[in-house]
This record gives structure tokens, C-alpha cells and sequence, in this order.
């Protein structure tokens, strides 16, 4: 009897351990995938493969977990901040100034995104900008706070999050978007002094 409960103890740490071994390479495939085949500006990341043929498992799986949906780079780039423009990564005690100028495209938005890559819940259900709904200034420029204390003008919440991310999208974008998406002109992601 004791040899047989042995076995089967056996067994079942050896399937545990093998999920969890399974499960965690996995992951980490997923997210290393993502990273390598990334193109980067500044903050921002993206992958000109997503919602096309050449988007392959990993980087689908990446997108599946934490941004749903794609479409291919004709009708949307989708570029993602984890880190300001410093390279710190984005920390919702933190108070944020995101400036940009109008991109190439016929209609962006920036979203900010919870450390579980759903909307960050609050009062003001206020969770995004898009060009038709922030403010710009004389020079066509604007800016958006990110804070858990309110701030004037264009602002979005924090709540509770220890850190957070942003999503810019870009819908129909430009061809100096397609052929240049390293060097395009971006929002900065700016850390302010003080809370």
C-alpha cells in the first residue's frame, strides 16, 4: 500500500512540476517573442506583423493576453509604453505628462491600461485622449496627465495601480507611420518631480 501511495505521490508532483515548468517557458517564449520582434521608438514598442499572416504564434499569443484584438498595419498600429521616456518604468505613484504633437493618421487615441491590461476604473470614467477629445494648444501641440491626484486640463486617473501601460493606436495611419515606424514622431512620456 505505502509503495503504491508513493507512486502515485510521484506522479502527481511530477505532473505539477511539469505544468508549471510547461506553463512558465511558455510565458517566458511569449514575452521574449513580443520584445525581440519589437520595433521601437523611444518608449513606445510595436510589431508591424500583428493582424497579418506573418504574425506568428508567440506574438499572437502576446496579443491575445494583453491587447485582444488586431488589425493589420493598413488600418492600425498599435504602438504600447510600459516605461517613460527614461526608460523607468511607469509607476502609478508616479505623475506623468504624455506631449505629442497630431501623428499621421486619420484618428489616434492613448489609453491607459491597469496592471491586469483592462481599463483602470474611476469616477470620472475618463480612460483615454483621441484627437478629437483633447486639447491642443496654439501650436497644434497637447498634453495629458496621468496622476492618481487630479491635475488641470487633460487628465486621466490612476486609481490604486502600482504600474500601468499605454496604448497609442493609430487608425488608418500615414505612409511616414508604415515606412518609418523607429523614427515617426511620438508622444514623450515625461515623469513630473513631486506627486
Amino acid at each position: 500500500m505505502k509503495k503504491s501511495v508513493k507512486i502515485l505521490l510521484g506522479i502527481v508532483v511530477a505532473l505539477l512540476l511539469g505544468g508549471v515548468i510547461g506553463i512558465g517557458s511558455a510565458v517566458l517564449a511569449i514575452e521574449r517573442s513580443a520584445v525581440s520582434s519589437s520595433v521601437i521608438n523611444g518608449p513606445w514598442r510595436t510589431n508591424l506583423a500583428t493582424g497579418s499572416e506573418q504574425h506568428d504564434m508567440y506574438n499572437r499569443a502576446w496579443f491575445a493576453i494583453h491587447a485582444l484584438l488586431g488589425l493589420n498595419q493598413s488600418e492600425s498600429i498599435y504602438y504600447f509604453a510600459y516605461t517613460d521616456d527614461s526608460g523607468e518604468r511607469l509607476n502609478g505613484d508616479n505623475v506623468y505628462r504624455i506631449e505629442g504633437n497630431v501623428p499621421d493618421a486619420r484618428w489616434w487615441s492613448i489609453t491607459v491600461y491597469g496592471e491586469d491590461d483592462f481599463l483602470i476604473p474611476n469616477e470620472m470614467n475618463c480612460y483615454s485622449y483621441s484627437g478629437n477629445s483633447v486639447t491642443y494648444d496654439q501650436d497644434g501641440k497637447y498634453t495629458i496627465y496621468l496622476s492618481k491626484n487630479q491635475k488641470p486640463g487633460d487628465w486621466i486617473p490612476l486609481g490604486d495601480q502600482k504600474s500601468f501601460s499605454l496604448a497609442l493606436r493609430l487608425y488608418n495611419p500615414g505612409d511616414s507611420v508604415r515606412n518609418n515606424p523607429a523614427t515617426v514622431d511620438l508622444p514623450h512620456v515625461i515623469e513630473e518631480a513631486g506627486k
